[in-house]
């Protein structure tokens, strides 16, 4: 997995170099503490944790490549029900770049916004389908923060093989 910023030495000296490539998980952290509302990415090998990091999203942008967008349907649903934040949805990214003033930050200007609250919906929606589709498990070249949003850097060829129509109980609450 590819990091800038010194993590590329932390993460060597904690991985099994004979198994799979690390790979990150990205998500917005919204547990109390020093933490929260920053990104969290947590770095693994197979499912075993080799590190965690924070990054505030008023310093950082994150540039993820190799990215699919990760739902826990039944975890993200009994938080739709119950209005209690729960971790049910992250980026799964095969490499990422951190931009803060040394690497320049990139505008989003013309991006497509995607958008992941299991508060109000519980799949990932992208700006553009007026919420007739469901993103979840969806490949992404390159996606970017940007704050606390994620836009669409770079699609995959194969970007919309696991989409399909949304359960309409579903589109009258959520507001875009």
């Amino acid at each position: 997995m590819g990091y800038t910023t010194g993590m590329e030495k932390q993460i060597q000296d904690s991985y099994d170099p004979l198994g799979p490539e690390p790979y990150g998980e990205v998500r917005f952290h919204l547990s109390g503490g020093k933490h929260y509302m920053h990104w969290q990415v947590t770095v693994k090998q197979r499912s075993k944790v080799i590190d965690v990091y924070y990054y505030d999203p008023n310093e950082f942008q994150l540039e993820m490549r190799g990215c699919k967008l990760r739902n826990r349907p039944n975890k993200a649903k009994q938080v739709f029900d119950s209005g209690t934040h729960d971790v049910s949805g992250w980026i799964r990214c095969e490499e990422m770049m951190l931009r803060q003033s040394f690497y320049p930050v990139l505008p989003v200007d013309n991006l497509e916004k995607l958008y992941y609250n299991p508060l109000r919906d519980p799949h990932w929606r992208r700006e553009s389908d007026s919420n007739e589709f469901v993103w979840d498990e969806t490949e992404y070249a390159s996606l970017i923060t940007n704050g606390k949003q994620v836009y669409i850097l770079e699609e995959h060829d194969c970007a919309f093989d696991n989409i399909r129509e949304i359960d309409p109980k579903y589109i009258e609450g959520f507001k875009v």
